[in-house]
């Protein structure tokens, strides 16, 4: 792959691709040279936000199992609103797909919903029809989703977990029993960074990447 270009005036140009792997390294050394889940820190962190608590992710499950939407529709669906944010509207059908079944169950537990199976709702017999990408979907969901997304809505709030004091939890965790259940929950983490990234990977590209890619990958560049 040629990297370095002449202008015809005697001097070189860095094509746009050398410059964009040039940008990964740069983000790769800075990851390298600063493990910050491992190390000291002043600031408080920010937590990644669950799966369950993704408003995506809630909006697909809600679509598909109480509106019954097919699985195109929902994918119009959610591009739009994409678009409105001015993100990239680049869900696909298998995307939305993929993420009913691997979240579908996490976000009914976290709701306290039983008996929850994404198996239900893989293929519906009847579902009903909307209008494609270029409608207006607002109008094409029945008027009492209003009532139900405030029911939903009251639901996840009285699900929230109530965070303790800072002084309580660090107390706690100087527990013998609990510093060994924290070094197993960083240990799990670790073991399944790479399955993380993909996570997060796929909710920047609507694709799920196989995590053994993505390791191989970042460790080429």
């Amino acid at each position: 792959m040629t990297t370095l270009e002449s202008d015809g005036g005697g001097s070189t140009l860095i094509s746009p691709n050398l410059d964009g792997l040039k940008r990964a390294r740069t983000i790769k050394a800075d990851i390298e040279n600063n493990i910050s889940v491992l190390k000291s820190k002043n600031k408080t962190n920010l937590l990644r936000r669950r799966v369950e608590d993704d408003p995506e992710n809630q909006l697909i499950k809600t679509l598909r199992q109480e509106h019954r939407m097919d699985w195109g529709a929902i994918a119009n669906y959610l591009n739009e609103e994409r678009q409105k944010r001015g993100e990239p509207a680049c869900f696909t059908t298998p995307a939305v797909y993929s993420r009913f079944v691997r979240n579908g169950p996490r976000i009914a537990a976290a709701l306290g919903e039983i008996g929850f199976d994404p198996k239900d709702y893989m293929h519906l017999r009847n579902p009903k029809q909307y209008l494609a990408a270029n409608t207006n979907l607002g109008s094409s969901i029945p008027q009492k989703r209003a009532r139900e997304e405030t029911d939903c809505e009251k639901g996840i709030k009285d699900n929230t977990r109530k965070r303790s004091k800072l002084a309580d939890d660090c107390a706690e965790l100087e527990t013998t029993e609990k510093t060994e259940l924290l070094m197993q929950a960083v240990a799990t983490v670790e073991r399944n960074f790479w399955i993380f990234v993909a996570d997060e990977l796929e909710r920047m590209t609507t694709k799920l990447y196989d995590p053994r890619a993505i390791e191989s990958r970042y460790h080429a560049i």
